[in-house]
């Protein structure tokens, strides 16, 4: 990802490795709806019915959260700008599915209403490396704890 955002801007800046902006759409669009795909046909919908209504009212409390604090304090610290709108929308879906999802919703906002390049490098780069990072240290310590 970081090898990729380096010769993004250096693309960007100089024009030197002649990128296909058209093409990097789709094949970006491309690999974000299979990678969807793929995680909801994996799904075994029948074998979490029993947790239906508990599931239902956990995922309400946390979307109801998640959308409070993205239109109050997350959108206030970064801007409150049409950047901090868009990377709103990609903390949200960051927050209710994956890195995937956020990505989803930010090429829907910019789609509607314009380009948001420091959002599309802000969200994934942090929510990749947060995501990784918590995950290295909270599966060590969990395997220390269990020993």
């Amino acid at each position: 990802m970081l090898v990729a955002a380096v010769i993004r801007n250096i693309h960007d800046t100089t024009g030197w490795f002649r990128l296909d902006e058209t093409a990097m759409e789709f094949v970006g669009g491309l690999s974000l709806n299979i990678f969807l795909v793929i995680a909801l046909m994996n799904l075994r919908l029948w074998e979490i019915v029993s947790l239906a209504i508990p599931l239902t009212v956990i995922l309400a409390v946390q979307v109801v959260l998640v959308v409070l604090f993205s239109v109050t304090a997350l959108f206030w610290l970064m801007g409150r700008d049409y950047e901090a709108a868009v990377m709103s929308g990609g903390f949200i879906g960051f927050v209710l599915g994956t890195t995937a999802n956020a990505m989803a919703n930010m090429r829907t906002l910019e789609g509607r209403f314009g380009p948001a390049p420091r959002a599309f490098l802000v969200v994934p780069i942090v929510g990749a490396f947060f995501i990784d990072f918590t995950n290295a240290l909270i599966i060590n310590l969990f395997l220390l704890w269990f020993r």
